[in-house]
């Protein structure tokens, strides 16, 4: 990638809230035409930093110099106007309005006093067509795929003529095609002088796409380095503030009996003939691309979603399709893919969310005992080191990795004989991923029968047992995790395709439950 002369500087940036020092200082500079990855933890202070360089917030100390001319925007319109913008993690789309309003909103042309559609439609097609997305103009944009609409967003910017477009985690719900299909757009974008600041946990997207990386630590950068001087071990020891050594954590665990018998469980149109055991102390993966129907077949065994055929049997015990509550007197905790729409309250406390389900537990004649509620909260929010100052922290203000902790948590305090977790890393740190790691192994120490839904086959290599692959709604195969299995087997079976390694071929290879 060819790189330009400097665009911006960042000089001693401090940022404070009340009793907080998110940013002590920090310094880094973006050039035209480079990637310029952020690395951090969560709570290192990068949302801080990206929202004072579009100007959600304003800094307290520091300089920000744009072409070597200091700024201080008071608005994120402002920092729009001197060519700033930003691609967050969660999208801004007006699904019910067209691709063409989506991308020019707030900036529609005008002639006349009325919006000129003509120019709408031809600018909209023009960018369309810059991006490679043969769309319509006229699509309506909620109809579209998540990736699509992160185009949307991406060309939203270059209407606004941007020269820096931050990216914040974007490929965290993208396919493997979108993600691909995103990189492409990078490559375009830096061609044409424009810089990016990209940011995510994913240390080989930041060792592929990047020309210089910054990582920070507690509101402090300690390095800014060219991709070519470093590596992913340093970046993960500069990011954690020491070496790493085991990131996944998994220790051998005794397998028991079987826990949970899934059997030709079918839902018409989204999944068919799904089978698999998995046994007390056992970890077993679930991989296959977006849409494959991996998450769907998790929520038919804990009920969230009713099914037409087969069946679900907890140590002996068969559920009711389609009821959670069976599910869960049954044994079965499920993490759901999405943490803050359906596995938290953001706007409660740790403790409510914590107890949430096992509430009626707690209580007596409709009062809950106060003492027993909090007691069980504090046990858990140090056995497994959720950092907060209290139970009484709102969950929102949580980092991913503490929120995730809390939805686990939220489970075992039911005591579950199954713990279904579905994407366990999705948006968090390394530190945290290698904390969550290490807590499912202990769990499965323990004796728990645990299902993993993974998109990255690092993951499901690092945690689990074997992995069941599922293609367009069907098993193709289930694998055993030796030292001889390889991440390109795992991702032909999970294909639908077949490959030689003696054992698998295809459909054949399904291993007899």
């Amino acid at each position: 990638m060819s790189v330009g002369k400097t665009f911006i500087e960042l000089k001693g940036i401090v940022k404070l809230f009340p009793g907080v020092r998110a940013l002590g200082g920090v310094s880094f500079d973006i050039r035209e035409g480079e990637v310029h990855s952020l690395c951090g933890e969560n709570g290192a202070g990068k949302s801080t930093l990206i929202k004072v360089m579009t100007g959600a917030h304003q800094r307290d100390e520091g300089q920000y110099l744009i072409d070597g001319k200091e700024v201080q925007f008071k608005s994120t319109q402002e920092a729009i106007a001197m060519g700033v913008s930003c691609v967050y993690q969660e999208l801004s789309i007006a699904p019910q309005l067209d691709v063409a309003h989506n991308l020019f909103i707030g900036n529609l042309p005008v002639k006349g006093g009325l919006v000129d559609h003509r120019t709408l439609y031809a600018e909209t097609e023009r960018i369309l067509a810059e991006l490679d997305m043969p769309i319509p103009a006229k699509t309506i944009a909620g109809d579209l795929s998540v990736g699509q609409q992160q185009m949307i967003e991406i060309g939203r910017a270059l209407t606004r003529n941007a020269r820096l477009i931050i990216m914040d985690e974007p490929t965290s719900s993208l396919s493997e095609a979108e993600t691909e299909t995103l990189f492409q757009i990078i490559r375009k974008l830096v061609a044409k002088n424009i810089a990016i600041v990209y940011i995510s946990h994913k240390l080989d997207e930041v060792m592929y796409l990047s020309d210089r990386i910054t990582v920070i630590r507690d509101g402090e950068n300690i390095v800014t380095t060219d991709k070519e001087a470093t590596n992913q071990e340093q970046l993960i020891a500069n990011m954690i503030g020491r070496e790493l050594s085991n990131l996944y954590r998994k220790e051998p665990a005794e397998a028991g009996d079987v826990v949970l018998d899934v059997k030709n469980l079918t839902r018409t149109g989204v999944f068919e003939d799904i089978s698999f055991q998995v046994r007390s102390g056992e970890v077993v993966g679930f991989f296959g691309l977006v849409g494959a129907g991996r998450s769907e077949i998790m929520r038919a065994v804990f009920g969230v979603d009713k099914y037409q055929s087969g069946s679900v049997t907890v140590a002996g015990q068969p559920l009711k399709a389609g009821d959670p509550a069976s599910a869960i007197s049954a044994g079965v905790g499920f993490c759901t893919e999405d943490r803050k729409k359906e596995g938290l309250a953001l706007r409660l406390s740790i403790l409510l969310n914590m107890t949430l389900v096992k509430l009626p537990f707690l209580s007596k004649a409709g009062v809950i005992n106060r003492r027993a509620q909090k007691a069980a909260a504090d046990e858990y929010m140090n056995s497994i080191s959720i950092k907060a100052p209290s139970v009484h922290q709102l969950v929102g203000n949580l980092s991913g990795g503490n929120q995730q902790k809390v939805v686990v948590a939220k489970w075992l305090m039911m005591g579950p004989k199954v713990l279904i977790v579905d994407e366990p890393t999705r948006g968090i740190d390394v530190g945290s991923k290698s904390e969550i790691y290490g807590l499912l192994s202990d769990l499965a120490k323990q004796g728990m029968a645990i299902v993993v839904v993974s998109s990255e086959i690092e993951e499901i290599l690092g945690v689990c047992d074997s992995v069941v692959t599922i293609f367009e709604g069907k098993k193709t195969a289930q694998l055993e995790i030796n030292s001889q299995l390889t991440r390109e087997e795992v991702l032909a079976a999970a294909l639908g395709g077949s490959f030689s390694n003696g054992a698998i071929a295809g459909k054949e290879a399904i291993r007899d439950e």
